[in-house]
């Protein structure tokens, strides 16, 4: 249960990054001013992999108890 609760708040916490960015970037247009491009690594690259990350190790860890548990009877 705690995995979907962290799971809801890391997606509402970037989707209302990502919400103030657009705003942002929405307001630098209509005054006509230059919108600064992006660089690096995109921020939903990040959120994909480290939700892949934890539900992956999660996963593992699983497994990983439910075989040792088989192999101790």
């Amino acid at each position: 249960m705690l995995w979907k609760i962290l799971t809801l708040a890391v997606l509402i916490w970037f989707a209302w990054w990502r919400l103030r960015q657009w705003l942002r970037e929405r307001r630098l247009r209509d005054q006509g001013e230059p919108v600064p491009e992006q660089r690096g690594i995109r921020p939903i690259s990040i959120l994909a992999g480290g939700m892949l990350l934890g539900y992956g190790g999660y996963l593992v860890w699983v497994i990983l108890m439910q075989t040792l548990e088989t192999f101790r009877g």
